[in-house]
């Protein structure tokens, strides 16, 4: 079994533990324990810390993996990087810190209603320390997957953060304080992400050089490109929000906050198609960057056109699965009824995503080709269209009018990065096979609606509907060998299960 392949199940299984947690949390503890406004806060502190974690970094994940290979394994002096890399962005962010202090009733007014306003402004604070555990957590990330370990970091992301998270739900019922959420919670990251440093001097063997020099880029012959290259990060980043996290802006700027708890519930959803997905893309890229850099093309379509057919088939599969039995999900989520307003936002959401996720590492290919600065171009671009498309369809449609922006959004820049891959690079990420998996997904989901009108009880329905999909879907994959890698997989799955029959 490749490296990719094992790395991937082993970091997806680590993810999906952590989403059953996670599935506790927003669909039980949250909406039966919180009220919605308080929900809906929740979800709005957590998602801006996310947000702004990816300008504060200023891309040093992305210069990790376009630069660490080359500094340490094709170059000789390394003295500097590590300081550029652990300590430049808590200088930085400290300077934030400050700032947001200051100025927390500007920052307050920008990023929430009127009606909102004073709930939002008490605990506008706790940003701080969410976002500077956020942005390191990104970039130990991607440095234990260029030292090719990133399990334990997926464990700490995926699992210790959401029982501390059920923590606070469980401390929040005895106090009924939403001070404490936010303490715990905050107190949760800072620990974890402490233990996640050390962590990673451990697989530096506890050897790490922070004194400030720039030898690593004047001696290496590197400045120019490292700077040039760093800019263009930089201003990519500050596309970043108006691309991925406009809808929340918009749902939580002139909807109200309550809102924002039913969309994310829907989002938290739409998380579970990335699971395969993201772990494939942080494992694959070292040797994606490596091939690129070696010129090793055949290779680099190999990888491509793998990683996309196998994120792919994978989301898919649990797509279906979540779209056939949302009704019945809703059905047992406390306050489901209010929640159940998030369905169709999750419908629209999973299009756009399905479409992303189907190019698989076109993206970071191009961020690391000597074409990446059409990407600040197009992000400029898209930028402008998600901003008066989000404005628009969710002044007038409201929630599903900001779901649908961003999936517009992720098309515009999908049919992009594909132009530039084909015509740039000669690479794209699709075979035939692919509308084989389409066609088969739209035949299931018929048939589980058929399920739906001739079952009543929804227990029975999902069941039938759950094992039915699994088997068509996953012989089919097989059958037609879409992806190489779940056929090894079938493979050397298949005697165990054979000789268990025989038995």
């Amino acid at each position: 079994m490749s490296t990719i392949i094992k790395e991937s199940l082993k970091t997806s299984g680590i993810n999906y533990i952590g989403i059953l947690l996670g599935a506790f949390f927003t669909l039980y503890l949250t909406p039966k324990f919180l009220p919605t406004d308080y929900n809906g806060l929740y979800r709005l502190i957590l998602e801006y810390s996310a947000i702004a974690a990816v300008y504060f970094h200023f891309g040093i994940p992305t210069l990790i993996n376009k630069y660490y290979h080359r500094i340490n394994y094709e170059l000789s002096i390394t003295k500097g990087f590590d300081f550029f890399v652990f300590i430049f962005p808590i200088i930085i962010l400290s300077v934030f810190g400050v700032f947001l202090y200051f100025f927390r009733s500007e920052v307050t007014n920008m990023i929430s209603s009127k009606d909102d306003y004073r709930l939002v402004v008490k605990y506008v604070l706790f940003l701080i320390p969410l976002i500077i555990c956020n942005a390191y957590f990104l970039i130990f990330e991607a440095y234990s997957a260029m030292l090719g370990n990133i399990a334990f970091v997926n464990f700490v992301k995926n699992i210790v953060l959401k029982v501390f998270n059920i923590s606070s739900i469980l401390l929040y019922i005895i106090t009924r304080d939403f001070d404490t959420i936010m303490i715990v919670i905050s107190i949760g990251y800072v620990l974890s992400t402490l233990i996640v440093f050390i962590y990673l001097l451990k697989l530096k063997n506890y050897k790490i050089d922070l004194r400030p020099s720039l030898d690593f880029l004047i001696k290496n012959n590197l400045l120019k490109d490292f700077v040039k290259f760093f800019l263009f990060i930089c201003l990519s980043n500050l596309t970043f929000f108006l691309l991925a996290k406009i809808d929340v802006f918009f749902v939580a700027k002139f909807t109200n906050i309550s809102n924002l708890a039913y969309y994310s519930t829907a989002t938290f959803f739409v998380t579970l198609l990335l699971v395969p997905y993201a772990a494939v893309l942080n494992i694959s890229f070292p040797r994606i960057a490596k091939s690129y850099t070696d010129g090793n093309i055949d290779e680099l379509k190999s990888l491509i056109v793998n990683n996309s057919i196998y994120g792919f088939v994978l989301a898919l599969y649990v797509f279906i699965l979540i779209w056939s039995n949302l009704d019945t999900i809703y059905y047992f989520v406390p306050k489901g009824n209010l929640y159940k307003a998030g369905k169709y936002i999750f419908l629209v959401l999973s299009i756009g995503r399905l479409i992303d996720i189907s190019i698989g590492s076109i993206g970071q290919l191009i961020t690391i080709s000597k074409w990446y600065f059409y990407t600040l171009y197009s992000s400029v671009t898209i930028s402008i269209i998600s901003v008066i498309l989000g404005y628009y369809l969710t002044s007038n449609f409201g929630i599903i009018g900001a779901a649908s922006s961003i999936s517009l959004c992720t098309l515009i820049s999908v049919i992009f990065q594909l132009s530039v891959a084909k015509i740039k690079l000669g690479i794209h990420p699709y075979n035939k096979k692919i509308i084989i998996i389409i066609f088969l997904a739209v035949i299931l989901i018929a048939l589980c609606i058929i399920v739906d009108n001739c079952i009543s009880s929804l227990i029975i329905a999902s069941f039938i509907k759950i094992v039915v999909s699994t088997i068509i879907y996953f012989y089919i994959v097989y059958r037609f060998k879409i992806s190489s890698e779940l056929t090894y997989v079938f493979n050397r799955i298949r005697p165990f299960f054979m000789a268990k029959m025989i038995k």
